[in-house]
């Protein structure tokens, strides 16, 4: 979202009253009330924050391993060398793939970049994106990351919503699961973004996920939203750190074997922004930096501490901000320089996510004049896959027909582009709402953006 949707970032409970409706509620300020058993999380609204998705395929080469075989999941660049189910050792050496010291022909016409061990499964990527697969000879299989491959899971992944599904009062709480889950189905969704800010929230994805969405072919993505957690920007890197280990944890814990992907944390780039539009280490403040590095990296070890199977993704939501997840990537503090200064703790993730709105025009040439891809940036800077998990059009600055239009022209240009930047899912931002919804915050009235959203998945198989 743009950045002048993102100024009311909290809600105090002080400030929700009994005549306070959800239908009241602007996007940003649309406040989570307290779920039972969330230990007392006020809920920060999604425009950073706010739906369920999940996707991928589950792993389980881990299981058939022998023992010294690499964890599945192992790539290089990470691991020097990966060990195989036979004992083979794989390196990447000049950009070239060897077995046991002795070169491979893969097949590539280009430079390799990435060897992978997945599912039982050597594979390497080249240059270009494109994923070569082991075998005799070794095969082409196109630019879709092979974790996402297996039980349909790579086109499971492209079509998602956003909603709240573990708030614990408003529409999101009279709409049962089930509910919620035949209005994504109708709509041809197959993965669902909530937030969550404890292990009580957690726990109701949980119910659901073992309940009406089991077997049903629609994932849920698991968002971790410190904001409500009592994250605090100008804290120090080591309690930011341990709150956001915590919060990885206790949301993790209900959602082991259930979930493959978390996202953790939601804009949390927003308060941090002192100038320019995020494009320059310069934009960024050097005194709330060090908190936002230590809740980002606590998440991801908290996570990855419960589940190491499950992978992770981080994500900004202003719309430039690209430079602050190189910043992350890199190991770069602001320093109210250009290029601040190196020498921090790099942070590492599994998907590259980010959020785009209409009002911040197209995400392929976006920052005026400057013309700057966006996707390509991503693809170009982390090498991983992309996920939208929040795209929407402009709220109430929208008719209902030309936010119709809007969901119609987006999802056109992201289906077009998304072999080129490896772009495996986009989530609407969202299911129901007053200004954003395809549905009303009555949660029975359908906005035009609905059937333009169905009848695109429709009619556009992935």
């Amino acid at each position: 979202m743009t950045v002048n949707k993102r100024s009311a970032n909290q809600v105090n409970i002080s400030e929700l009253t009994a005549s306070v409706t959800h239908a009241q509620l602007s996007r940003r300020k649309f406040l989570s009330y307290l779920i039972a058993g969330a230990s007392g999380a006020a809920l920060v609204a999604c425009g950073g924050g706010g739906g369920a998705e999940d996707g991928g395929a589950q792993v389980k080469g881990v299981e058939k391993a022998t023992a010294g075989a690499s964890p599945d999941g192992t790539t290089i660049p990470s691991g020097t060398s990966i060990t195989d189910n036979s004992g083979n050792t794989w390196t990447l050496v000049s950009n070239r793939v060897t077995k046991n010291g002795a070169t491979v022909a893969t097949g590539s016409p280009k430079p390799l970049a990435l060897i992978l061990w997945y599912g039982g499964v050597i594979y390497a990527q080249n240059a270009d994106g494109i994923w070569f697969q082991n075998g005799s000879p070794w095969t082409s299989i196109g630019t879709t990351d092979p974790r996402t491959k297996g039980s349909g899971a790579a086109s499971a992944l492209f079509y998602g919503m956003n909603g709240h599904m573990a708030y614990n009062s408003g529409i999101y709480k009279t709409t049962a699961p089930a509910a919620q889950l035949a209005l994504l189905k109708d709509l041809g969704a197959t993965i669902y973004r909530c937030d969550v800010a404890s292990g009580g929230m957690s726990q109701v994805l949980a119910d659901a996920l073992n309940g009406a969405f089991k077997g049903s072919g629609v994932q849920i993505l698991p968002v971790l939203n410190p904001k409500s957690a009592g994250w605090d920007v100008a804290s120090s890197e080591s309690a930011a750190y341990t709150l956001g280990y915590n919060l990885g944890v206790n949301c993790t814990k209900p959602l082991k074997g259930l979930v493959k992907y978390i996202e953790c944390g939601n804009e949390c780039d927003v308060p941090l922004k002192i100038g320019g539009n995020g494009a320059s280490c310069a934009d960024w403040s050097p005194a709330y930096w060090p908190s936002f590095r230590g809740v980002i990296r606590g998440m991801i070890d908290g996570v990855k501490a419960v589940d190491p199977t499950i992978q992770v993704g981080v994500n900004v939501g202003i719309p430039m901000a690209y430079r602050a997840l190189q910043m992350l990537w890199n190991g770069i503090s602001p320093n109210g320089t250009p290029n601040g200064v190196g020498g921090a703790a790099l942070v590492r993730w599994d998907i590259t996510m980010y959020h785009w709105y209409k009002s911040s025009y197209d995400i392929q040439y976006a920052g005026g004049s400057a013309a700057v891809d966006i996707l390509q940036v991503l693809k170009d800077s982390f090498g991983k896959p992309i996920w939208l998990t929040e795209f929407g059009w402009s709220g109430s600055q929208d008719t209902p027909d030309s936010a119709a239009a809007y969901v119609t022209k987006a999802m056109t240009q992201y289906k077009s582009v998304k072999d080129k930047y490896n772009l495996q899912s986009i989530m609407m931002y969202c299911l129901i709402d007053a200004n954003y919804g395809l549905i009303k915050a009555d949660g029975v009235t359908k906005n035009p953006a609905y059937a333009a959203y169905k009848n695109f998945v429709a009619a556009n198989p992935v």
